[in-house]
């Protein structure tokens, strides 16, 4: 099953920057991704309890030859290579993948929750995505994402920071 997915990526260790280029290329590295959009990179305020430094955050927009189970396995096997420890919930990664949107799939199994269950609530989710496709839908909310945003408060932080072209991506 080929979908599109939107996925949402992030790094708050050591060189944020080079990890998130480095687990994009990885992505794409994988001959059932093909890229179709990156957005700009944004600094952002960690959404956490845990005092840690800022991220960076963006989105990627693939079309996934596979199902949305088999796109997350590729994703975590990528945060692994690149030194992913999940060893605190909410702290600091080297490189966080998340599928924030699979089509208008609507999946909830113990291991992946489509749409991401707090897309909807993560400024550093929204904005990358919505830079991508202004008019995307939240499938399980029925509600623009825009729409989503702008009922979110002053809390979260977020700046632009870098746009990459997809050339510099892809030829790594």
């Amino acid at each position: 099953m080929a979908g599109v997915a939107y996925v949402g990526i992030g790094s708050n260790l050591g060189d944020a920057f080079g990890h998130c280029l480095r687990g994009i290329r990885e992505v794409l590295d994988d001959e059932r991704a093909l890229f179709l959009a990156l957005s700009s990179f944004y600094l952002t305020s960690p959404v956490s309890p845990i005092h840690q430094s800022d991220f960076l955050n963006s989105a990627l927009k693939v079309r996934w030859e596979g199902s949305a189970p088999e796109l997350l396995s590729h994703l975590q096997a990528v945060e692994a290579r690149l030194g992913r420890k999940r060893e605190v919930r909410l702290g600091p990664r080297t490189l966080d993948l998340d599928i924030l949107l699979y089509d208008d799939l609507l999946l909830d199994t113990p291991g992946l929750t489509i749409p991401h269950p707090r897309l909807h609530e993560r400024k550093f989710a929204l904005v990358p995505c919505l830079e991508i496709d202004p008019g995307l839908i939240h499938p399980r909310l029925k509600r623009p994402l825009e729409q989503c945003l702008g009922l979110l408060g002053r809390e979260q932080e977020i700046a632009f920071f870098a746009k990459v072209a997809r050339d510099q991506i892809l030829s790594g």
